[in-house]
């Protein structure tokens, strides 16, 4: 029960890694607020988290008003946010691809999405960790962010920047009180993947396996806890080996 008390926001958190990181912060005793497109599939979400007392919101996070609403409510509700991880994000392989194809749509939304986004995000949870004194703030980027991969142009792009920004927020954040770090991971088997595992899919694992959600899960929750009081500004690749193959 490391998160035991704890008040947990989590984007993107209806599905995929978001669900199973709500699901074992929850599971850890946290207090989850899933935040996600649509408020009755976040709602929905919520209520199949063990415990009690978890609530779910509607929130863009390309849109800086819709996260300012989301937060504003969460705090209202839990009286205080104490951690947040933001896995809301995007993948557009079909789009995404060779530079000369890329057209400025799919760009500016992956952008919008995956690093503004997260831009949008970690401004209102410091404001938020603030009132309450401090706090732990995960990003979420991806391997790419380190390896770059060929025809994920925008994708790569969005995921280096959240890993870039998330250091420079740290060292800014030291003296809060609020620690921010970044799980980059490998290919992980999710709805978003298994469309285009296909088109993706490493051939050499040193691990010998795909990712499951709950193997980013675990690590976001323990980045959240106390247990990780001495760790801030660090990118924790969980990726099966894959960077360093």
């Amino acid at each position: 029960m490391m998160l035991e008390g704890k008040r947990v926001l989590v984007t993107g958190g209806a599905s995929g890694i978001g669900a199973s990181v709500a699901q074992i912060c929850a599971e850890a005793g946290a207090r989850i607020a899933v935040l996600d497109l649509d408020e009755a599939t976040a709602s929905a979400a919520a209520r199949q988290l063990c415990g009690a007392g978890h609530l779910g919101y509607a929130c863009d996070v390309s849109i800086a008003a819709s996260v300012d609403a989301g937060f504003a409510a969460v705090e209202q509700a839990f009286g205080g946010i104490d951690a947040v991880v933001n896995c809301a994000g995007i993948w557009r392989p079909s789009s995404d691809g060779p530079i000369t194809r890329v057209t400025d749509e799919t760009w500016d939304k992956i952008i919008a999405v995956n690093l503004t986004g997260t831009f949008y995000v970690c401004r209102a949870a410091v404001a938020a960790m603030e009132r309450v004194g401090g706090g732990s703030i995960v990003t979420v980027a991806s391997v790419v962010a380190v390896t770059g991969w060929e025809k994920l142009n925008a994708y790569s792009a969005s995921k280096g920047g959240v890993l870039s920004f998330s250091r420079a927020l740290a060292i800014e954040c030291g003296s809060k009180n609020i620690r921010v770090n970044c799980i980059c991971p490998g290919v992980i088997e999710t709805p978003m993947t298994q469309k285009t595992l296909a088109y993706s899919k490493p051939t050499v694992l040193p691990i010998g396996r795909l990712g499951r959600p709950e193997d980013i899960a675990r690590t976001a929750a323990f980045l959240c806890s106390d247990w990780s009081s001495f760790t801030t500004a660090s990118t924790v690749m969980v990726d099966g080996g894959f960077s360093a193959a």
